[in-house]
């Protein structure tokens, strides 16, 4: 397959271009993720800079056993990352890519009261200007139903990232997550 193209949207166009009997099996915006037509998530809200947005491609393999694989991919440049068995380690790679830095924000609780106040802690303690871009939020979440990583859903558009997913990294190595106390009286 040396003549596929590379990149999420050079990708996505080839899908369209080829014919429905043919589109099994190729790499493409995965739904609900920028760039997929499917997505609700607008790719120029969620962008560092013109040239990097973070988005994940998925393709289906039928052998030897039915499953998909990801990969975490860029909507700006035909960066893509390594294939994996798991849509979150290829949202991590993606960001990765596009925001540098972001396994090392603070996590934070989702906002039981008071967003307002919330919102304003959260940008006193992520880089100046990391929200308005687009950048990622990383969340605590206390129930593991509702770890998956979540495009279009931080303040300013970005992805909400489940904190769990990279939690165990650190403590393996014995680099404990930093967290933000939020609770308000």
């Amino acid at each position: 397959m040396g003549n596929e193209p590379r990149g999420a949207v050079a990708r996505e166009a080839a899908v369209d271009q080829a014919p429905a009997d043919q589109q099994r099996g190729m790499w493409r915006i995965y739904i609900t993720h920028p760039g997929a037509r499917t997505s609700r998530v607008d790719p120029a809200v969620t962008s560092t800079a013109p040239e990097h947005r973070p988005t994940v491609l998925f393709r289906v393999v039928d052998e030897p056993k039915w499953h998909q694989l990801y990969r975490g991919g860029c909507l700006g440049c035909d960066w893509e990352g390594p294939e994996t068995a798991s849509e979150s380690k290829a949202v991590e790679d993606a960001h990765d890519h596009t925001w540098p830095g972001w396994r090392d924000l603070p996590a934070v609780q989702q906002p039981k009261t008071n967003y307002e106040r919330w919102l304003a802690e959260i940008r006193r303690a992520y880089p100046p200007g990391w929200l308005e871009a687009g950048g990622p939020i990383v969340t605590i979440r206390s129930d593991s139903r509702f770890s998956r990583h979540m495009p279009g859903k931080a303040p300013g558009g970005g992805y909400d990232l489940a904190a769990t997913y990279y939690q165990a990294k650190k403590q393996r190595n014995n680099d404990p997550q930093p967290t933000l106390d939020l609770e308000f009286p």
